[in-house]
């Protein structure tokens, strides 16, 4: 059993690498200009090694003066200059490659859960969505910038260096191929046991991050309990858990330095006894010649650190090539998500305006054996605005997810014009609905900012008449700058009357004929509710409503009205319409 788990870890992490490696796509070419670049400093490296070499054997052998090598010294310091624009050029690059591949991957996973949808969000922690959106895709930085040059150039450099040892000594590149594959070998080692500790401390970190937003959300309610010094020790306690396990990572990190410092030490050790005893004439084996020279030591011995220079850097950056695996365990979860709503299907919708139907539609959360929705049944007839009123925690919310495509029926079939919603395209059937919640969220940037994400192509007139039919003209004229007025935190310089008002202008901006409204005048003062309400009544002339409301007020804007109730929905006969329209639930 044990042997089968771990060639399951093994799989897992071949397949993570896989992954990791695909995510280069067009960026690849700044990783080859990256090798490229350290290759070209390798050889500059060789250069210097040589004219040292040189410069040294000629001094005190050839009893040359300073005046003969100015030539050679002036070659070193061009090799020196070259081989520092090289090392920039290829750290640049790298870093090239890295921002364009991390950039793309958070767009691709904000997509993701912009199809996924709210109803995916709100099961998870937020904390742990930025987390992932930031740390763990920061932690790809390491991996893509220096590690995977890195593990071109931990074999090209070794080979070019041998490929100018091998015609001066075999022997020293016998030591060379030797000593080398002990780095890499402890790199392994000592690199699974950090994969582990990364692991643990992303889920540490990700853990953390959603508990302290979820205090900071419910800071008030905690003042007013009482409890915030309580919350605050857990943070503290929790804080100096994920210290902990950040200063494992590191400890493991220091040890694998060392470790791979004291292999390639040692090597350097052994290859420098075997040419000083070589050179002594103790030792007549491995030159092509007759001895070992100084000049051959010297450049033998200048080379040796930089022989394993690259296979130690690897062995650094493979913490980095740890920490991604780590990371990119849970990217890959958010990206293979099963969506909601099927892609594929009819790409337009034909028929304008369209029907809405639910046909025998059961519905229930997962983890809950109660279905929130049982066999019920809707429809609402093209261009016609019907109500559904309900109890609060009856089912109306779920409902109306369902009908954006953000949940999947168990049972039954919503339908769109007749085509079922699990076979239409999600563009197809976003492009046909306007929504408008009691919640309207307001983004950072200026009104018309925030207007225009309804229609980004909207004229200037389409947008200054959506903003006359929704009444916000009235308050946004008074406003210094106008439509370029910046939005505060989450709206927090307008009221809740302009901000439903801005809702509503959105709505007639995107002009689509599918209107989707979940109490819309929740929480409004009456002179609000009234501008509203007056606003809504030119919003559904012509569009298929579903409207979910408590208010009577609202209710009178509808042409039916449905009643949900413990899961069961059905149409409202005449005496109990007018029951409804007398007083609120």
């Amino acid at each position: 059993m044990q042997a089968t788990n771990q060639e399951s870890g093994r799989e897992s992490n071949r397949e993570k690498s896989r992954w990791l490696k695909g995510l280069i796509g067009d960026e690849k070419r700044w990783i080859h200009f990256s090798i490229l670049a350290g290759l070209f400093a390798g050889l500059m490296l060789i250069l210097q090694a040589y004219i040292l070499a040189r410069s040294v054997d000629a001094t005190l052998f050839h009893q040359a003066q300073l005046e003969d090598l100015w030539g050679l010294l002036a070659l070193f310091l061009v090799a020196l200059f070259l081989r520092s624009i090289a090392g920039v050029i290829r750290e640049w690059c790298g870093q090239r490659a890295s921002v364009g591949v991390r950039s793309r991957l958070r767009g691709e996973l904000v997509n993701r859960l912009a199809h996924l949808g709210p109803a995916y969000t709100r099961q998870q922690r937020s904390g742990e969505l930025s987390s992932l959106l930031m740390e763990q895709v920061e932690a790809l930085d390491g991996f893509i910038a220096r590690y995977l040059p890195q593990m071109a150039l931990a074999v090209m450099l070794p080979v070019m260096i041998l490929a100018f040892v091998l015609p001066i000594n075999w022997a020293a590149s016998l030591i060379f191929l030797i000593t080398a594959p002990l780095i890499p070998l402890f790199m392994a080692l000592v690199g699974t046991r950090a994969a582990d500790a990364n692991r643990r401390n992303f889920k540490a970190l990700a853990q953390l991050s959603a508990y302290f937003l979820d205090v900071v959300q419910g800071l008030g309610t905690l003042k007013l309990f009482s409890q915030s010094k309580v919350q605050k020790k857990i943070i503290a306690h929790n804080a100096e858990e994920f210290r902990l396990r950040t200063m494992q990572v590191l400890r493991l990190a220091f040890l694998s330095s060392a470790v791979l410092e004291f292999f390639a030490s040692i090597s350097i050790a052994v290859l420098a006894v075997y040419l000083g005893f070589s050179f002594l004439g103790f030792l007549n084996f491995g030159s092509w010649t007759e001895q070992v020279t100084l000049y051959h030591a010297l450049f033998i011995l200048i080379l040796a650190p930089e022989f394993y220079l690259p296979l130690r850097d690897l062995g650094t950056h493979y913490h980095a090539k740890q920490e991604a695996a780590a990371a990119a365990e849970r990217i890959i979860d958010l990206l293979e998500e099963v969506d909601r709503l099927e892609q594929g299907g009819p790409e337009r919708i034909q028929e304008q305006p369209l029907s809405l139907s639910f046909e025998e539609v059961s519905f229930s959360y997962i983890g809950q054996q109660v279905n929130v929705l049982e066999k019920s049944s809707l429809y609402v007839n093209p261009g016609e605005c019907v109500a559904l009123v309900g109890p609060s925690g009856s089912g109306k919310s779920t409902l109306l997810n369902l009908l954006a495509g953000f949940e999947r029926p168990s049972e039954g079939v919503v339908k769109v014009a007749d085509i079922a919603l699990h076979d239409l395209s999600r563009d197809a059937w976003m492009s046909r609905v306007a929504f408008v919640s009691q919640h309207t969220t307001l983004f950072p940037g200026t009104l018309r900012d925030n207007l225009l994400m309804a229609n980004p192509n909207a004229s200037a007139e389409a947008l200054q008449k959506a903003c006359d039919d929704a009444f916000a003209t009235e308050f946004i004229e008074r406003l210094e700058k106008g439509l370029d007025t910046p939005v505060g935190e989450a709206g927090n310089n307008l009221s809740g009357g302009q901000i439903q008002r801005l809702a509503l202008a959105r709505a007639f901006l995107k002009d689509a004929p599918v209107l989707l409204l979940d109490e819309p005048t929740a929480s409004l003062d009456k002179d609000s509710e009234q501008v509203i309400l007056e606003s809504l009544k030119r919003l559904c002339q012509g569009r298929t409503t579903l409207l979910l409301t408590h208010r009577p007020s609202t209710m009178k804007i509808a042409n039916r009205i449905y009643q949900l109730s413990q899961g069961k929905c059905y149409e409202a006969d005449e005496p109990t319409r007018i029951a409804l329209l007398k007083e609120e639930l």
